[in-house]
């Protein structure tokens, strides 16, 4: 139980912190392209936190297998030079048993991604979808950013200094364009209120332009209202039943009986396959992080994150075939029991000692490579300075 305890606190540290970078990045990428669609709205933010959320369960399943196999090497290799690994076998201890709490925090993420792939992914995608669609169709017609020209209405463009507490625009220009001559509205203040289907702007203190040239004409006010007809677009809630990711699964079950059952097949394989991979990487966790000694960590993380290259490209590339009727349903599952397969087959060597020796001329040609690139380095920086 001591060393149990000994390893996963050196293992939930790497794991907790490379999961929240991976994470991280993801969500700031997915941060960046979604403002700018949703950059027009005054909520821009807390549209974006709201999207945000429900791709969670979407980066989950993608981020949470690879953060615990790379901080499961990382503890391997940790202990390997260290030599406290050296120490655990010469005193009897199997590989097997030095990392057999590994294998409960196994079955524990199992589960808890396949509640999140089978429940709070479509769940997700659902809801991302329908917050998108609407955005699309009626961004901007609510509220407007502050300092901003606002193109969300057909022929109308807003543009407003700020808002205060009271939801009073102050500032306001709006041109419309609607009828074919330019009209042009200023109002040092203005509220927008939304009647049915029209968006009412009414317009305090301030001047309408109509025309141009000696055609121009001006008209001061103190009260003004324009009306602004709203296009709903073709906005409609979206149904969980309009597209495969967004199913349940008991929904998926029933596509699957119907004509055309291939995407179906295929979204209902990767949901229940995607989260046994964090199996997959534990079994090839031991085999790919033993290493000389010399070669430090570089070898085992280069080895590491091309097996996620190709895990995941295999995976996605055989979701796609079977989703376009390429491929069979069954050649998901084959592709998953063989690199199971393959991983418990290096595991029983590694256990063994009796590694392939292309583990060993790998590891070998990578430390030559790192030590070149590391020596060109520092022969480059040396010249500079």
């Amino acid at each position: 139980m001591i060393l149990d305890r000994y390893l996963l606190r050196q293992w939930l540290v790497s794991f907790v912190g490379g999961l929240v970078l991976v994470l991280s990045v993801l969500l700031l990428g997915r941060a960046l392209k979604l403002l700018g669609t949703v950059s027009d709205s005054g909520q821009a933010w807390i549209l974006i936190g709201e999207l945000l959320v429900l791709t969670m369960p979407y980066f989950l399943i993608l981020t949470v297998p690879m953060a615990f196999f790379l901080s499961m090497q990382n503890t391997i290799v940790s202990l390997q030079q260290n030599s406290e690994m050296d120490a655990l076998r010469a005193s009897g201890v199997s590989y097997t048993r030095m990392l057999r709490s590994f294998f409960v925090v196994v079955l524990l993420l199992w589960f808890g991604l396949s509640f999140t792939s089978m429940v709070l992914l479509p769940q997700g995608q659902l809801g991302f979808n329908n917050i998108l669609a609407k955005v699309y169709a009626m961004k901007g017609v609510i509220t407007f950013s502050p300092q901003r020209f606002t193109q969300g209405f057909d022929g109308v463009t807003v543009y407003v200094d700020g808002e205060d507490e009271q939801g009073v625009y102050h500032g306001v220009i709006l041109e419309d364009h609607r009828s074919g001559i330019s009209v042009i509205y200023t109002a040092k203040s203005a509220r927008f209120i939304m009647g049915g289907s029209y968006l009412e702007l009414r317009m305090d203190n301030g001047v309408r332009l109509e025309g141009a040239g000696a055609d121009q004409r001006m008209l001061s006010f103190d009260h003004y209202q324009v009306s602004i007809p709203l296009s709903d677009g073709n906005w409609r809630e979206r149904k969980s039943k309009d597209h495969v990711t967004m199913m349940t699964m008991g929904e998926l079950w029933e596509s699957i009986q119907s004509a055309k059952p291939d995407a179906a097949t295929a979204e209902l394989n990767r949901r229940i396959l995607l989260p046994s991979t964090v199996l997959i990487l534990f079994f090839f966790a031991l085999p790919l992080s033993i290493t000389q000694k010399r070669s430090g960590k570089a070898g085992s993380l280069i080895s590491g994150i091309a097996l996620l290259v190709m895990i995941y490209n295999a995976q996605l590339l055989l979701h796609r075939q079977v989703s376009q009727g390429a491929f069979p349903g069954w050649t998901m599952w084959a592709a998953q029991i063989a690199m199971l397969m393959l991983a418990m087959f290096l595991w029983r060597r590694a256990e063994a000692d009796r590694m392939p020796r292309l583990f060993a001329v790998a590891g070998e040609w990578i430390y030559f490579v790192h030590q070149w690139i590391m020596h060109r380095l520092a022969h480059r920086w040396s010249q500079q300075r």
